[in-house]
């Protein structure tokens, strides 16, 4: 058993430098789970995150020293300097904003390890880079700091009049004055240095900003999960063997898209059948519909619909599953049976848009006002995929509402009334840009990728994704063209209403 392996939901009862382990090595999910694991017990975590900072980590799975800077940020502990300060030492040029606001935050703590990498750099020969910038944003006056900026400006740097501004030590007034005197009065460089000896002689700069609040959790989701897509199968198949409930469902769902072994989906139909977590099952089910041709697979699903004492979480796996399969009059009513259920009408919902089929066209429009998210989630989607026009314009307020945006744009551009052709999808796409009124970053390739998709839906080759060989291709040719090229953190457009790369990009 892998030792590795724990429920997210007991998270605190495992030794930090275990979750370290587990999460470098790909078994944990970075959220607040996790967080709270670690920064909720300081006395034992501090130790630990030390230990594990000083490591070498070239070979782990997961490389999260940008995760580590954010924690001891929040703990503002300066048994992290060193680590923080190696981390400038790596790359100089380019010392992040974490990384800076993390090391100020320490004052006179960090003067000395930053004047000790200055020297270093100094004497190997190497580019200060930002260094200069971060000592200039400590605000601790030490003459060491102010003879380093000074000397820069000595040397012709054209930032060090800045940084002495930043620093803000009157004492650099003399050396401010004496490079001034050297250029002429009215060139750029020479007002640029008037006035920061005008700010530091009235104190402008003695009046430090006061430091906003640093709020670890707005970086993070409440709960994610592990990096599955780093990990092998042998790996996979261990969670699935000895993981939590949660874990379980996470690994079983990993499944729907990339395709998987004989033993991954043995694994699969054996837990579909008998693992004790409804959801589990459920979501076992859902991920068999890869290969629901299989005539065992599909026997399987169709006793699943059938069988009054399955769970409404197995049957909802299995109708979603089969939702290509509605011509089988008994998956079609089985997805009915499912939506007269209020606790199976999401899957249910989400089976439809699935399936394609047009019979369920009045159930999705019902629910664009549900108080279950979910539910009004996957009727948003249904609605695209089942291409209902006449209620493309009630997608539109969802434009406004973060929680469903995309979501709504992905539908929208499915079901919007225009012609469906390569030669106008452009035209469409500049319509839904004005509907919208503008696309956010990112926006655009989310809509793009949508159009694409509904040109497959309709027997025509993809603009946005062509290969460049087919850029010229007969726009008259109707072949449908299978695979779309969809970013990891688009909404995967099997409207599960996760991100792509959770999904089936996972």
């Amino acid at each position: 058993m892998n030792d590795l392996i724990f429920d997210p939901a007991r998270l605190a009862d495992v030794p930090p430098d275990k979750l370290l382990e587990a999460a470098s090595a790909g078994y944990i999910g970075i959220d607040h789970r996790f967080l709270h694991a670690i920064v909720d017990r300081p006395e034992i975590s501090i130790p630990a995150l030390v230990r594990f900072a000083a490591e070498d980590h070239e070979q782990d799975t997961v490389i999260f020293q940008d995760v580590l800077v954010d924690i001891f940020r929040h703990l503002r502990t300066p048994e992290a300097i060193p680590f923080l300060v190696d981390l400038a030492r790596r790359a100089p040029l380019d010392i992040q904003d974490d990384l800076v606001e993390t090391l100020v935050q320490f004052g006179a703590a960090s003067v000395d390890p930053l004047l000790g990498l200055l020297k270093e750099l100094e004497e190997a020969g190497e580019e200060e880079g930002d260094v200069p910038f971060l000592l200039s944003q400590l605000r601790v006056r030490d003459p060491r700091i102010l003879e380093a900026l000074t000397q820069r400006l000595d040397e012709g740097d054209p930032d060090a009049a800045l940084l002495l501004d930043m620093y803000g030590d009157p004492a650099g007034i003399p050396a401010l004055e004496a490079a001034h005197a050297l250029l002429p009065p009215e060139s750029i460089d020479a007002v640029r240095i008037k006035r920061f000896i005008e700010d530091l002689s009235s104190g402008m700069q003695a009046v430090e900003e006061q430091e906003e609040p640093f709020d670890l959790w707005s970086l993070y989701p409440e709960s994610d999960s592990p990096p599955l897509e780093l990990l092998d199968d042998e790996a996979r198949i261990e969670m699935l063997a000895s993981g939590s409930a949660e874990l379980r469902a996470e690994v079983a769902a990993f499944y729907r898209g990339p395709a998987f072994t004989e033993k991954i989906g043995a694994r699969l139909l054996e837990m579909a059948k008998n693992d004790p977590d409804l959801q589990v099952r459920g979501e076992c089910w859902e991920t068999l519909g890869e290969i629901s041709n299989e005539p065992e697979i599909r026997r399987a699903m169709l006793g699943v619909l059938s069988d009054t004492g399955t769970s409404v979480e197995e049957k909802g796996g299995a109708a979603v599953a089969l939702a290509q399969q509605t011509d089988n009059a008994s998956v079609f009513q089985a997805i009915e049976n499912l939506y007269a259920d209020p606790r199976g009408r999401a899957k249910a919902l989400q089976a439809m848009g699935r399936s394609f089929d047009k019979r369920f066209a009045a159930h999705p429009p019902q629910h664009l006002d549900d108080p279950d998210p979910e539910v009004k989630r996957q009727a948003i989607w249904a609605i695209g995929y089942l291409n209902l026009q006449a209620e493309a314009p009630r997608l539109v307020p969802f434009f406004e509402d973060e929680e469903f945006r995309s979501d709504a744009l992905f539908a929208y551009a499915l079901s919007v009334p225009g012609e469906t052709s390569p030669g106008r999808i452009r035209s469409l796409l500049n319509k839904i840009d004005d509907v919208v009124g503008g696309f956010k970053p990112d926006e655009e390739e989310l809509v793009e990728i949508a159009l694409d998709q509904r040109l497959i839906l309709h027997g025509k080759k993809p603009v946005f994704s062509a290969e460049p060989d087919e850029l010229g291709a007969d726009e008259s040719d109707e072949e449908p063209v299978a695979k779309l090229k969809i970013g990891r953190n688009d909404p995967c457009p099997c409207g599960s209403g996760k991100k792509y790369k959770k999904c089936c990009g996972a």
